[in-house]
């Protein structure tokens, strides 16, 4: 407790103190925060996130809204940085294109958080025509060639739904929960279809579409933290795509299959306890500025 009051204290008194230290940084080195940036580091999570704070931390609203809006003119935000910050590209040819390259991925983190909160806040339907054909391809995969005696029934069970109607489970994530558990199991059906089988376990078995909507709530907000920012920046120069974002899914999805099993638990009232520590290890490993969450199973 003392350590954490100690630790916020010196923050504070660092963000106090920030623009004077910038200011006597500047007066020695010639160069502003940016550019000093630009020059310190190589490609990558680091940089980008440096940039984004610097941004952030800017005394200039109009600088702070470039890590903030959606619609930003990226050719237009390099050169009012440029003006503003002073700095000349005869002298500094290496940071326009730098700064443009990390100003496409802050901008493209921001726009994927609002194309995912889109699809989150778009509620499952019965009455949806194309929510029905996604959930009826869900099953079509993972049914294993059974038909389904009725849209309500108990059959919704075996593929790890908690009640006779899928439908309820999609309450908190939305359509972004059954886009999701859908991207999975098309793309890769082979892995998707042998993580039900594990599922089915006596001991360690778990309500496959259940704990694949729950990893959409631990990926969405790893994403809504910043927190995946890491990965994104390190494997991506341009904007990812929603696919881009699903892919993390399927990573950590399958990596908690492993993760779950490992832990031996006693039974699926353990499963808050082993998700809780399965999100500390996730988020960890982005606190490396050098991690990219990357798939260790094939398409099919």
């Amino acid at each position: 407790m003392l350590v954490e009051l100690w630790a916020n204290l010196l923050a504070g008194l660092y963000l106090y103190l920030r623009p004077m230290i910038k200011w006597l940084i500047r007066r020695v080195t010639g160069k502003c925060e940016l550019l000093r940036i630009t020059y310190q580091y190589t490609q990558g999570a680091q940089r980008t996130k440096c940039i984004e704070y610097s941004l952030k931390r800017s005394s200039s609203r109009q600088l702070q809204r470039l890590v903030k809006e959606e619609d930003t003119n990226i050719e237009a935000a390099v050169v009012l940085v440029m003006k503003e910050k002073k700095v000349f590209p005869e002298v500094h040819s290496q940071f326009e294109p730098i700064f443009r390259q990390s100003l496409i991925q802050i901008n493209g983190y921001v726009c994927l958080m609002y194309a995912v909160e889109n699809l989150r806040q778009i509620k499952f339907s019965s009455e949806n025509s194309d929510h029905e054909k996604k959930l009826m391809k869900l099953w079509g995969i993972l049914g294993q060639g059974e038909a389904l005696t009725s849209r309500i029934s108990s059959q919704w069970t075996q593929i790890g739904f908690q009640g006779n109607d899928p439908m309820t489970d999609f309450r908190g994530m939305g359509l972004l929960g059954l886009e999701q558990l859908l991207y999975f199991c098309t793309k890769y059906g082979n892995e998707a279809k042998a993580m039900l089988s594990r599922s089915h376990h006596p001991k360690t078995g778990y309500s496959y579409a259940i704990v694949g909507i729950n990893m959409t709530e631990l990926v969405y907000h790893l994403m809504k933290t910043g927190r995946l920012r890491t990965h994104f920046y390190n494997k991506f120069t341009t904007r990812p795509s929603l696919d881009d974002f699903h892919e993390v899914y399927c990573c950590v999805f399958h990596e908690f299959d492993s993760f779950w099993i490992s832990e031996n638990p006693k039974d699926i009232m353990d499963f808050g306890r082993i998700r809780e520590k399965y999100r500390k290890k996730i988020a960890s490993m982005l606190k490396d500025r050098k991690t990219i969450l990357s798939a260790s199973f094939q398409e099919t």
